[in-house]
């Protein structure tokens, strides 16, 4: 077919076709594409056309492109689909909603050096309502972002107008979707946003409105509410998603949802703003995994937090792009003689200007906005990468529970260790206790793989939750990190010394080791050796050097990564620890 055929054929169908080079961030569109996607022009860059996104829609798309250099996934696992609003402008007008359907593109070496696809007008996905003012969700029946919030302005404007009534709006997320997704299937996920929506429905008052924000977020328009009254009906949601199981086909599972919420006008004369704002409230609730539940109150604070997370998610963005991203090595010496034993992977951040910043910051904004698995596979890239080069080297490695789930982050572990099979031996993978225990049996079923391609097993951060020895046994540790807040204080508070030793006991019991974190002074690094604490860690015994890679450009990269001024609340990293690198006893 000839070049005019096709543009022709690709005008007809409303579909626009683009192709991006990761390495110069340029974007190539079909001739129709403007007209498709309701622009004056298309954007020329990567970085201009998330510009063009709702900050959903851009979140969610940094998650499903891949970064130049990454690794590509073998097979149908190159491909993406996701669903974003572009070229809205608040007040102005509204966006067109559109479904991205892609390909990685990858070099001989099989690193992501682009991706192609195309962008369809989301027809497929919303039925307009008769007269045509109303979209819905064909899979769920309810209302669209855009139609839902249109509502949600009316509404705000009424109890405006009248000057005394309110409204609430309700942001809902389904908890943990991407481990169902991961772990079931997507037909399963599915099933449970359909499950969730009918549950959440019958509990619902005639003439509230509950709509569908985005895959797994629901907004619920609740009329004539005060914060007391939504308080009350979040509860009431809350209770009946969790209340009984979700039956699929092969799996029963137990849902469970954070809500966030705001009420109007009080606390926003907008739908925008609205919307926001019980974004921002659910982002609370899910840092209370009790509750479950937060409303908005205004907080400069909260504002400022606001402000650090759209610059932290920009920097994750840019960073994970430019490969930016770097190591730093902390060590883990023996208690008894102060060895090395292993060194635990630190990440750090390159700014552009050159400083070097700790990325333990960033790591929870880029938890929150789904971008956690991309920066986690770079560290084990990176990781990956020193330990085949380096026989005599261990080391561990953080991953977050919804990393070690996902098929392309253990795919490129297995091809590590199939490559040179020393690896597993000597890598560590680190799983924060409050995220194990979220899902105990998903942990276990995790770590059971682990075992079984022969890496090691920490909990990090142990004594921060509720974990049970009995949880430890099952999932078959090979060692636990003493979280630092009770050898801060060992020296001098004797709760703490009480609370080191039994663990310490108890876990020697069951073969599991134990390691001590922020250990400050060799007064608190001789007393946890006394109480039986196997190995040490933090700055007392060794700070974390940035580790460049043993090659004659060394010298010159050091330079570049060294830092003069702290950053976040962390020190200024000025050392490096570069060249062949090996430790000395056993690992633990």
């Amino acid at each position: 077919m000839a070049a005019d055929d096709v543009a022709a054929v690709l005008g007809g169908l409303q579909v626009a076709s683009f192709r991006w080079d990761a390495r110069t961030d340029r974007m190539s569109w079909s001739d129709n594409a403007a007209a498709v996607l309701g622009l004056v022009q298309t954007p020329p860059t990567g970085r201009a056309l998330q510009r063009l996104l709702a900050r959903d829609g851009a979140t969610a798309r940094a998650a499903a492109v891949p970064s130049v250099g990454v690794p590509g996934p073998a097979g149908a696992a190159t491909g993406y689909r996701v669903t974003y609003e572009i070229g809205a402008e608040p007040g102005v007008r509204p966006g067109r909603r559109v479904d991205e359907i892609g390909r990685w593109l990858c070099d001989a070496e099989g690193h992501a050096v682009g991706s192609e696809g195309i962008l369809v007008p989301s027809t497929a996905t919303q039925t307009p309502a008769p007269g045509g003012t109303t979209a819905v969700d064909a899979g769920t029946g309810l209302l669209l972002r855009d139609s839902l919030l249109h509502r949600l302005d009316e509404a705000i404007r009424a109890a405006a107008g009248d000057g005394r009534g309110s409204c609430a709006f309700l942001v809902i997320a389904i908890d943990g979707l991407a481990t169902i997704n991961a772990s079931f299937g997507y037909d399963v996920g599915d099933r449970i946003i359909t499950a969730v929506a009918q549950r959440i429905g019958r509990r619902m008052r005639q003439g509230d409105v509950l709509g569908h924000m985005s895959g797994h977020k629901f907004g619920a328009l609740l009329h004539d509410c005060s914060e007391s009254a939504v308080t009350i009906a979040a509860e009431r949601f809350r209770e009946a998603v969790g209340g009984e199981l979700v039956v699929t086909e092969g799996a029963e599972i137990a849902a469970r949802i954070s809500i966030g919420a705001v009420v109007a006008p009080r606390h926003a004369a907008d739908a925008d703003t609205a919307a926001i704002r019980a974004e921002e409230a659910l982002a609370e609730a899910r840092d209370d995994v009790e509750r479950g539940f937060a409303v908005y109150h205004p907080s400069p604070e909260r504002d400022r937090a606001r402000r650090r997370n759209i610059q932290a998610a920009e920097d994750i963005v840019h960073g994970l792009a430019e490969n930016r991203f770097v190591l730093a090595y902390q060590p883990v010496v023996a208690a008894n003689g102060r060895e090395i034993l292993s060194y635990e992977a630190l990440a750090r951040l390159v700014r552009p200007d050159g400083f070097v910043l700790s990325a333990g910051p960033l790591i929870a904004t880029a938890e929150r906005l789904g971008l956690i698995r991309r920066l986690d596979l770079r560290i084990l890239e990176l990781a990956l990468a020193d330990l085949a080069a380096n026989p005599g080297l261990r080391l561990s490695v953080n991953a977050s529970v919804e990393t070690v789930t996902d098929p392309q982050w253990l795919a490129r572990l297995v091809e590590a260790i199939s490559a040179t099979r020393s690896i597993a031996g000597r890598l560590t993978i680190e799983i924060t206790e409050t995220a194990a225990m979220r899902n105990v049996e998903e942990m276990t079923r995790i770590a059971a793989v682990l075992r079984d391609i022969g890496c090691r097993i920490a909990i990090d951060d142990f004594g921060s939750g509720h974990t049970s020895f009995k949880a430890l046994r099952r999932m078959e540790v090979d060692w636990v990190k003493i979280d630092g807040s009770y050898v801060a204080d060992i020296t001098e508070n004797e709760d703490s010394v009480v609370f080191v030793r039994t663990l310490a006991t108890l876990a020697g019991h069951f073969g599991i080791r134990t390691v001590a974190e922020w250990v400050q002074d060799e007064k608190a690094a001789v007393l946890l050796a006394d109480l039986g604490v196997e190995a040490l860690q933090g700055r007392h015994v060794g700070e974390p050097r940035l580790r460049i890679p043993g090659n004659g450009a060394a010298a010159a990269i050091a330079e570049r990564y060294r830092a003069d001024v702290a950053g976040d609340g962390y020190p200024a990293f000025r050392d490096v620890l570069a060249g062949a690198l090996a430790v000395g006893a056993p690992a633990i």
